[in-house]
């Protein structure tokens, strides 16, 4: 009896023993992430909740906080809250919108306190920014162009191609390109090639213009890209091994001046049963065609009967014409004055000098002397009217590119006429142009021809040697006025001359309102001594 009453009293003893070790054990004991590999959380771009698979959790708990132990970690955009401290789990949050086009997958590391201050092992949480569909699919070029045979049915014409900047493959591919343009001989397929779908002739149409509009995989569409193709003929008459110059001797007789010339002709297009040629020589003068140099170019316009309403844009330097003082000119040698531009020099026509409103007939006249220039064959502005500010926007532009003459002539926006497609640019592929001679250059434009006067010859377009170009009328800007330049064009935009000729010109003007006659056109040019 004594022994039992012994045991009945240490039983509190040793229960208070337990209780302490117990308490003791349970403080030291390490919490335990259950994933001891590789968490995996998805996130929106807007930020938020972090979906993390599978859910975030340790043992041995309680626990009461989980850390972000990166080294960097003032540069994680997350933060890890508690949820419960009995079961042990927490949830990742993005700290503000993320942007999956800049940085797409992050990883957080991150580590359990238990209740007692012990720190887990820590265990990383992979992180992908999943993408919203936030841009449309940009062009890599502002305009394609290709050529096609006639009657041949093209493997591939040419390649378009479009890039979107969203992150993921489903928004940020390319998955169709679709041509808008209704009733075109054309396809285009998920590559962006574009091939005919039936056999085309240049003789109907010397051009064909699509609009082509590129869709990325989340069905956001691009702008339309205007693509031009052109239908060459089978064949092309020509002349081949035409000598540019000569050395004659005084005293050695008849030379032949083209001795390896020869012409190819086309049969099957244009069946010959006569062939004349004629030769014209040139001198190398402007305004003079084999006279001795007694008139000057005023003079000239005078003697044929010139329009007195025409407008001189490059007249001779003086206290009266301060826009072509600082041009580089030859007021001595030729019948000029002649002035100089090497690609970096312009001047600006005061509006007082001719109206920037040139109406619905009107003449563009100059001289020009001009060759190829070296480098990449970029626009070279002979006469610009543009917007003064803000914009780049040409109304009507003379210039030269890739050796050819294009006048570019914008209609103004009318309300009845706003979506009418018309021509607005004429490319002339003439040899004149490059050929470092003088030539004079004469533009007619009325309501519905535009007509080339070429050294006097009305030039006749066919569908080898002009192509023309339909567009938009311009989109109405009230608060825009025009700015009239030659020798380059004001870029209103960035406020400088941009597109600077390189070459000569001289008497350049403008008649506003009606078309120089024909034949004033032909007197300029032609010999008063024959």
């Amino acid at each position: 009896m004594k022994c039992q009453g012994t045991v009945g009293r240490l039983n509190p003893i040793l229960l208070v023993t337990i209780l302490w070790l117990s308490l003791v054990l349970a403080k030291n004991t390490v919490p335990v992430l259950v994933v001891s590999g590789i968490y995996h959380g998805i996130v929106g771009e807007n930020g938020g909740i972090v979906d993390v698979t599978p859910e975030i959790r340790a043992e041995n708990g309680p626990i009461c906080g989980y850390r972000i132990v990166n080294t960097h970690k003032g540069k994680i955009p997350f933060e890890v809250f508690m949820l419960d401290q009995e079961v042990g789990t927490a949830q990742l949050n993005a700290r503000h919108p993320l942007n999956c086009e800049e940085k797409k997958n992050y990883v957080v590391t991150i580590a359990a306190v238990s209740c007692a201050g012990i720190v887990s092992e820590s265990v990383e949480v992979h992180v992908t920014v999943k993408d919203v569909n936030e841009y449309i699919p940009e062009w890599s070029e502002e305009e394609y162009s290709g050529q096609v045979e006639e009657g041949e049915l093209a493997e591939a014409i040419l390649r378009v191609s479009a890039t979107d900047r969203d992150c993921s493959p489903t928004f940020g591919d390319i998955c169709q390109y679709t041509i808008s343009s209704p009733d075109q001989p054309f396809q285009v397929d998920q590559h962006g090639v574009i091939t005919n779908t039936a056999p085309l002739s240049a003789q109907e149409s010397r051009s064909h213009v699509l609009s082509v509009i590129a869709t990325d995989c989340g069905g956001k569409e691009s702008s339309p890209v205007l693509v031009t193709i052109t239908v060459l003929p089978k064949c092309q008459t020509s002349w081949a091994d035409v000598s540019t110059s000569m050395t004659y001797i005084p005293g050695t007789g008849p030379q032949p001046i083209f001795p390896a010339a020869h012409l190819t002709l086309c049969p099957a297009v244009c069946p010959t049963a006569h062939l004349e040629t004629t030769l014209t020589l040139h001198t190398d003068h402007v305004g003079v065609g084999c006279d001795r140099d007694t008139y000057s170019l005023a003079s000239q316009r005078k003697m044929c009967g010139a329009s007195s309403q025409a407008v001189e844009l490059l007249p001779a330097q003086s206290e009266e014409t301060p826009w072509v003082n600082n041009l580089k000119s030859d007021q001595g040698k030729e019948a000029g004055p002649v002035y100089q531009f090497d690609g970096s020099n312009g001047a600006v026509v005061p509006l007082r000098i001719v109206s920037h409103h040139f109406g619905a007939e009107f003449t563009i006249a100059t001289w020009m002397r001009h060759e190829r220039k070296k480098g990449k064959q970029t626009k070279e502005q002979i006469l610009c009217l543009s917007d003064d500010h803000k914009k780049n926007r040409h109304h009507t532009s003379l210039f030269v590119r890739n050796c050819k003459l294009v006048l570019l002539f914008r209609r103004e926006y009318q309300e009845e006429e706003r979506n009418v497609f018309k021509p607005a640019e004429w490319r002339w592929s003439i040899p004149q142009v490059c050929d470092n001679s003088w030539h004079h250059y004469a533009v007619r434009v009325s309501s519905d021809t535009v007509e080339l006067y070429l050294d006097g010859e009305l030039f006749t377009q066919d569908g080898e040697n002009t192509e023309i170009i339909d567009d938009w009328p311009l989109h109405p800007a009230a608060d825009l006025k025009t700015t009239l330049t030659v020798g380059a064009c004001w870029h209103g935009s960035d406020m400088r001359m941009r597109h600077g000729l390189q070459g000569y010109l001289a008497g350049l003007s403008v008649l506003p309102g009606k078309r120089e006659h024909s034949e004033v056109l032909k007197c300029l040019v032609q010999c008063s001594e024959s």
